[in-house]
């Protein structure tokens, strides 16, 4: 049985501890700055809750999740990394692409498996869209991204506050990115640009994140995207459509179907059990127990070509101008 501790005791850490248990590991600690978080989730699972870095990676584990907010990042994977222990960072995989490289520099001085929390890639109907995608010319990319943040204030505050999530691009955004190059091979970015604003709950001084968004990229194999942001919507949506000269392909989260056309013939098919029957926890943990890295389908190293192409975008609001990107 595989032994993980927890650092994040809110609700992606409660994700992830239910998907290790779930999947059959052991929760043997949990960390938060807040002692009552941790000890909450602790006792839901069985184990010690910390509030202190040094005393949680006292405890004996094979692996850690690091589901605290983006700045944190750096001194629990150098951590980690020293003592051995794979990690599982939700995403962005850092807050700047500064913070990113020092965290790969450790991950790749020692013998761990590092993945990131972007499940998109190991839902099946992204998996069904890539299938149907291979061997086909696209040329252009659209993506939305709907949540209701500024309408119900059900998240958690830093969500909107972007000194600590990186605002929407990063928080939300970033997963449809992700997915938009996981399509196409894990290609990287070329140039982002976006325009953005925040015209909802002028009352609430203490949330600065943008509500609307509108971003257009450039990919190194050729393909134009755009991307659409809203976190001020009723109901929540990810959608993404592909566009090329013999097709017309969306893939609508929500109804878990993939619609348009392809070759001349209609497509309406409702997503089937993916091939690797795991999400992104279970997968990890899988690689892990087997030793088969190739398991992981977001690794850390490759999570931040999306985290540059996050960065770009951000650094272009304000000034007009596309920001050329550059891959470390």
């Amino acid at each position: 049985m595989l032994i993980v501790g927890i650092i994040g005791a809110g609700n992606m850490g409660r994700a992830h501890a239910n998907a290790c248990k779930t999947y059959g590991a052991d929760i043997a600690c949990v960390h938060d700055v807040q002692l009552s978080a941790a000890t909450d989730l602790a006792k839901e699972c069985g184990a010690k809750p910390f509030d202190g870095l040094e005393e949680f990676f006292a405890i004996p584990m094979d692996a850690v999740v690091i589901a605290a907010p983006p700045p944190v990042r750096i001194e629990p994977v150098s951590m980690a990394c020293e003592r051995g222990i794979h990690l599982m960072i939700e995403k962005p995989p850092a807050l700047t692409m500064s913070d990113g490289i020092e965290c790969l520099a450790h991950i790749e001085k020692s013998d761990i498996m590092a993945a990131v929390g972007f499940q998109l890639r190991y839902d099946a109907l992204y998996e069904m869209m890539k299938d149907k995608l291979a061997g086909q010319e696209v040329h252009l990319v659209r993506t939305v991204c709907t949540i209701d943040y500024y309408l119900n204030f059900g998240m958690s505050p830093w969500f909107l506050q972007s000194e600590i999530s990186g605002g929407p691009i990063a928080e939300q955004a970033i997963h449809l990115l992700d997915s938009v190059r996981y399509m196409f091979g894990d290609v990287r970015a070329v140039q982002a640009h976006a325009l953005a604003a925040k015209n909802m709950a002028y009352d609430r001084d203490e949330f600065d994140a943008e509500n609307s968004i509108q971003m257009t990229y450039e990919l190194d194999n050729g393909v134009f995207g755009t991307h659409l942001n809203h976190c001020g919507c009723e109901g929540f949506s990810f959608d993404m459509e592909m566009i090329g000269p013999h097709l017309r392909l969306a893939a609508n989260l929500a109804t878990g179907r993939v619609v348009g056309f392809m070759n001349g013939e209609p497509v309406d098919e409702s997503s089937k059990p993916g091939s690797l029957g795991l999400d992104k926890t279970g997968a990890w943990l899988r690689a892990i127990e087997t030793s088969i890295p190739e398991l992981i389908r977001s690794p850390f190293s490759d999570a931040l070509h999306t985290l540059a192409l996050v960065e770009a975008a951000v650094d272009s609001r304000g000034t007009g101008r596309f920001v050329q990107i550059k891959h470390s």
